[in-house]
């Protein structure tokens, strides 16, 4: 007999100062709420620009390929640079070198799935984000007062940013 994994539904309440953290065995997922109208600026690798309208409910979502306080501290610089600094995000051409180097990708949206079957950064669809074997499959929606996870089970810690 073998065991299959189960998929979860869960819904969690965050502010609009908070940063949830899905923690994985190798990866770590940051999620945020935008919490105001956000216009989010996409380079594109066709040196074209896209321009995303994210409302206050929108998601910004941050997966990291390495875990522990290190990278959740990145996770929350890089969530504050979307949020507070209006950073833009860069899509990097198919089979660039720099999609290996790269310690953490974004997505926004009101709703994110999580892949390991992509390559880091070029991908400009921003319903679907890179991530670790070990949260690949989750998907992430935004909800009035939070959030919902569907997926494996996986340990979450909310902080402020």
């Amino acid at each position: 007999m073998s065991i299959m994994p189960v998929r979860q539904s869960r819904s969690f309440r965050i502010n609009e100062d908070h940063v949830f953290f899905l923690l994985g065995k190798s990866s770590t997922v940051g999620i945020s709420k935008a919490s105001q109208n956000l216009l989010l600026y996409i380079g594109m690798p066709d040196k074209e620009e896209i321009v995303q309208f994210l409302e206050p409910h929108d998601l910004i979502v941050v997966s990291a390929f390495d875990t522990g306080k290190k990278i959740e501290k990145g996770i929350k610089g890089l969530i504050f640079l979307i949020k507070e600094i209006q950073t833009p995000i860069i899509v990097l051409p198919e089979n660039h070198p720099t999609s290996q180097r790269l310690k953490m990708v974004v997505a926004t949206g009101d709703h994110i799935r999580l892949s390991c079957d992509i390559v880091p950064g070029t991908h400009p669809e921003q319903d679907i984000l890179c991530s670790g074997d070990d949260l690949s499959g989750t998907e992430i929606y935004s909800s009035q007062d939070g959030l919902e996870v569907i997926g494996q089970n996986s340990n979450y810690k909310i902080e402020k940013i």
